[in-house]
């Protein structure tokens, strides 16, 4: 709000100037054409702050010619807040218990508070003012003989006023002689014909508004000062004496004076100016007509208009060279021989496909990987929390043994697809009818379309599958569905496997609950939009981060007060949670960044060790339902360095826990190694080219990113500048380029799909062709939400370039007829969209 205030303000400034330039340049002296000219600057300025926000003009730069496009990362960073799916690893969450010992105010919301306080005084003031003037005007009687019906005698006051359309004279009135009283009424009534008083009340009201602008309190006495000019005219011409109307006008000023009120004839304060003009001859001049002051009313016009636009450049696209490459997506081109779904509890499902001689993995909520083989029938998938790795051989067992640094887990296989007779017999289509619950938040709801089933999950709408085996089926756009029966023979759950999100496993629940979880999921519909929109937290969220931080530091999580699933995650790693948060220290700032797509408020925290951001997301209760937590390390700056250093690189003793993003544009797979205290590499993961790997380390532990043979192409020390790194073949060696100079121009075409994007989203139509799986999964996750939001924000008006990210994806400030939002794409080598997200980003 208080940004919106100032910039208008500052425009309404300029606005003045510019009219009083014009006015001293073109020699407008008139009282009248003056008053004009500044009430039209008063209007504009108390609609300024909605004239900002309707008009938007695009310019288009020239941007330097860019060299390539490049590749695209993955869309794991973009992963949608609201996804219905057990909480991914690098979504440490948090919750709440009350805490007095934190106690965090921002500057804006003390700059917010002095504002109302100074504002509402003001406001409060002229208030009293009114219901004192117009307790004036009841205890004033009318004049004997009722000669006219607007003018009443006031023993309080001293000075004729006029107050609305009714005109105050002192009881001395009587006494006056006839000249005298004919210049009084001629001057007061002048007032009432041209509505002064309410002119002066609505300036009032905009110099409250605008206290801390100068010229708000310039802008009244202006008013004033023209009104008393305007009205003297008036007099002057009925009296056609000016010597007799300044002798009027100086007794009246002598006369005993109590407290001033509305608008008195004759203020001690600005009589001596007035009388000077009026015996120089300078307050006789004629009236001007109505078209004279609708011709200067015209002229402010264009003024007004080029003030309030809101300028959005957008740039020339540069001319760039597509590089040919693998699959942008990392996904393998032919479908899964086999694939075998695995337990892991709250943290989800992991799912072990191959294909051909190639094993991927994907946990739930996060992307599909190649599996890296680190030994005999032993291999590893790079979690964001460390690696974990397990033995399997060319049949999948039926338990898994997961280890994660010194964790381990007895993974129970859920179920397994391998190709089956094409003429098995089918199961009746009843068997699978019904609802299954995803999520608290989310429910998949089974119906039967002709011989096919309808799948219509909640915030995505609906999909058909055929069958590929018994309980076994598969949608056009990659999703599979596997039916779970129990020892009866009974369907109780099912597994859902989507691009995006992974392996998902939903119990059968009656239609009473499906629908509370559609409920649910309607009234976020209904209340996020408008928080998006506005940029306003869900009350009471600040202090459930607070709440939550100091809990886990102390190691007292209040479960009560968390969704289920969130509970559970928390209970399972309690420890390194506790850990990593006592690290960071104590809490010695919050402070709100804004809301996210999915409806998340997002939070920095600044602790004594570093610093982190939280994204919380609050359930209809009360109750927190999901927390993102992203550590993003100390002051160190980090580094690149060549692979000289290797011989002398050593783990540092500083544990301050950072999440960094590795993204390979190298054209060929590259392998992480992390490096111990004794200089010994650790293998973590392979990352294949296009793809990314996003991990949870620590500021002192260095990491060497190596060829599939090993061989070393740069070092990486964590830090604010290493937090998004990429890795591209052209740069190896020197490392000094990676915070160089970065493309000042968009990718050719981002800025057309991204706008066909956004329209095609409000449709309701995707276009799902010109995306990569990943993103045509995340929109078809994200449409029900992402059209509300968009229906809220209106018509798409202009788009405007705003840099690139260290990722290269464009970020573009997007301005609709009621709001403006941020997005980010990033377009893939064949130039589909293989990056897409909406909301504030740090």
């Amino acid at each position: 709000m208080l940004t919106v205030l100032a910039e208008a303000a500052l425009r309404t400034v300029l606005l003045g100037s510019v009219v009083g330039f014009g006015l001293y340049l073109f020699r407008v002296r008139h009282p009248q054409l003056q008053m004009t000219a500044w009430l039209v600057v008063l209007a504009a300025s108390l609609v300024m702050p909605l004239l900002m926000h309707w008009s938007t003009v695009t310019i288009t730069l020239h941007a330097p010619q860019a060299a390539s496009i490049r590749p695209v990362g993955p869309i794991e960073d973009l992963l949608p807040a609201s996804a219905p799916a057990p909480v991914p690893d690098e979504f440490e969450a948090v919750e709440v218990a009350p805490i007095a010992s934190v106690h965090v105010v921002s500057p804006w919301t003390i700059a917010t508070i002095i504002y109302l306080l100074v504002a509402g005084c003001l406001l409060l003031r002229l208030a009293i003012g009114l219901r004192l003037t117009y307790r004036l005007v009841r205890k004033a009687r009318p004049l004997p003989g009722g000669q006219t019906a607007d003018l009443r005698i006031s023993d309080v006051i001293a000075s004729p006023v006029t107050i609305g359309s009714t005109i105050l004279v002192p009881s001395q009135w009587l006494s006056w002689d006839a000249v005298k009283r004919e210049a009084v009424l001629a001057h007061e009534r002048s007032h009432i014909a041209n509505r002064d008083f309410y002119v002066l009340l609505i300036a009032a009201v905009n110099r409250a508004l605008f206290w801390f602008s100068p010229f708000a309190w310039w802008q009244y006495r202006r008013l004033a000062d023209l009104a008393e000019m305007i009205s003297d005219a008036s007099a002057i011409e009925a009296l056609d004496d000016h010597v007799s109307y300044a002798e009027i006008l100086l007794e009246i000023v002598q006369a005993p004076r109590g407290s001033a009120v509305a608008l008195e004839m004759a203020r001690a304060s600005t009589v001596r100016a007035r009388i000077e003009r009026i015996l120089g001859g300078g307050a006789g001049q004629a009236k001007v007509r109505l078209r004279g002051r609708i011709a200067v009313a015209a002229a402010i016009l264009p003024a007004i208009i080029v003030s309030a636009l809101a300028i959005a450049t957008r740039t020339e696209m540069a001319k760039a060279k597509a590089v040919a490459g693998p699959n942008e997506l990392g996904m393998p081109a032919q479908k899964a021989e086999r694939i075998s779904f695995y337990s892991l509890g709250p943290r989800g499902v992991f799912a072990i496909s191959r294909h051909g001689d190639a094993l991927f993995g994907q946990l739930t909520g996060q992307r599909r990987l190649r599996l890296a083989s680190i030994g005999q029938g032993a291999y590893s998938y790079a979690d964001t929390t460390g690696l974990l790795s397990f033995v399997v051989g060319n049949d999948a067992p039926p338990e898994l043994v997961v280890h994660q640094e010194s964790r381990k887990w007895q993974a129970g296989r859920i179920a397994e697809l391998s190709p089956c007779d094409s003429e098995a017999e089918a199961r009746p289509a009843a068997d699978y009818l019904g609802w299954y619950e995803l999520s608290p938040s989310r429910v998949l709801a089974v119906t039967a379309s002709g011989e096919r089933l309808q799948f219509r999950e909640t915030g995505r709408g609906s999909f058909e599958v055929k069958a590929d085996c018994p309980d076994a089926y598969s949608s056009a756009s990659d999703d599979l569905v596997l039916f779970l029966r129990d020892g009866k023979e009974q369907v109780t759950r099912l597994l859902l496997q989507d691009p995006l999100l992974g392996a998902r496993v939903a119990h059968r629940v009656d239609e009473p609950r499906a629908k509370e979880i559609e409920d649910n999921f309607a009234r976020r519909m209904a209340e996020v939009p408008d928080r998006f929109r506005e940029q306003v937290p869900t009350p009471g969220s600040r202090e459930m981060v607070l709440r939550g931080i100091a809990d886990l530091q102390r190691g007292a999580p209040n479960y009560e007060r968390m969704g289920a699933a969130l509970a559970s995650y928390i209970r399972q790693h309690m420890s390194s949670l506790r850990s990593t948060l006592v690290t960071l220290g104590d809490v010695q700032s919050i402070f709100f960044r804004g809301v996210g797509g999915g409806g998340y408020d997002i939070y920095g925290v600044k602790f004594a060790n570093g610093s982190a951001e939280f994204r919380i997301l609050v359930g209809p209760e009360g109750r927190v339902d999901d927390v993102l937590f992203r550590p993003d390390g100390n002051d160190a700056p980090g580094e690149v360095l060549n692979c000289a250093s290797e011989a002398n690189l050593r783990a540092q003793p500083d544990q301050t826990p950072i999440k960094l993003m590795i993204y390979n544009a190298t054209g060929a797979e590259i392998r992480l190694f992390r490096v111990d205290a004794q200089g010994r590499r650790s293998p973590h993961g392979v990352v294949e080219d296009d793809l990314s790997s996003s991990f949870l380390t620590e500021i002192g532990s260095p990491w060497i990113v190596a060829d599939a043979n090993g061989h070393c192409l740069e070092i990486i020390l964590p830090g604010r500048r290493t937090r998004y790194n990429m890795v591209e073949a052209q740069r190896i060696g020197s490392a000094a380029d990676h915070f160089g100079e970065r493309r000042g121009a968009p990718a050719p075409g981002s800025e057309d799909k991204l706008r066909r994007y956004i329209e095609s989203i409000a449709e309701g139509h995707p276009d799902y062709e010109h995306m990569t799986t990943e993103v045509a999964a995340y929109t078809r996750q994200q449409l029900a939400m992402n059209q509300a939001i968009l229906a809220r924000l209106g018509a798409l008006r202009a788009i405007s370039f705003r840099g690139v990210t260290a990722l290269d994806s464009d970020i573009y400030m997007v301005h609709f007829a009621n709001g403006t939002a941020e997005w980010r794409i990033g377009l893939a080598r064949d130039g589909s969209i293989g990056r897409i997200a909406l909301g504030p980003s740090y």
